[in-house]
């Protein structure tokens, strides 16, 4: 019988990478909903119900994931390595040991890629909800669109620091 637990993440990135990915998803589905429901009416209020949903909702998927996925057996050693590799950035020194050492470092591209992926997902996707929902009328949206943008900016630059902070405590000093 197949095993029916969840994924921890299908994408392993970096902070705040797996909650733009999980925000651009809710918003995907989101959108036909609300422009079946503004049929006759405004497509930018559609779109701009369909981002509220999308922040909302993609919040609600990564908290859900993350805090209830449980990984595959045949995953178990690579959400540990993963699990290493974010106290490792929490705490911004590496492990003692070789083994956590190396999981790190094999992860620390994958912590880049969700800082670089989030930010720029971040501006693609709420920067233009930010014009839509100025330009409908919905100033409130639009606020509330532009304080998640910035708290994703934050994320991905929090990120990208302990992320080099980390890569260069894992860098050997070389004397020359």
């Amino acid at each position: 019988m197949a095993d029916s637990r969840p994924r921890v993440s299908l994408l392993r990135f970096g902070a705040p990478g797996p909650y733009v990915a999980s925000m651009l998803f809710a918003g995907l589905l989101w959108l036909p909903i609300r422009l079946w429901e503004e049929w006759d009416g405004s497509a930018q209020v559609a779109v701009v119900r369909a981002g509220l949903g999308a922040v909302i909702w993609g919040f609600a998927f990564f908290f859900t994931l993350s805090r209830f996925g449980k990984p595959r057996p045949a995953e178990a050693d690579r959400a540990a390595a993963w699990a290493v590799t974010e106290t490792a950035l929490r705490r911004g020194e590496p492990p003692a040991d070789e083994v956590g050492r190396a999981a790190v470092t094999d992860d620390l591209s994958a912590v880049r890629r969700g800082a670089l992926f989030g930010a720029a997902g971040g501006v693609v996707l709420l920067g233009p909800l930010i014009v839509l929902a100025v330009r409908a009328g919905w100033e409130l949206a639009g606020v509330g669109f532009g304080i998640v943008l910035v708290a994703v900016l934050a994320e991905a630059v929090r990120t990208g620091r302990r992320e080099r902070r980390l890569r260069a405590a894992l860098t050997p000093v070389q004397d020359g």
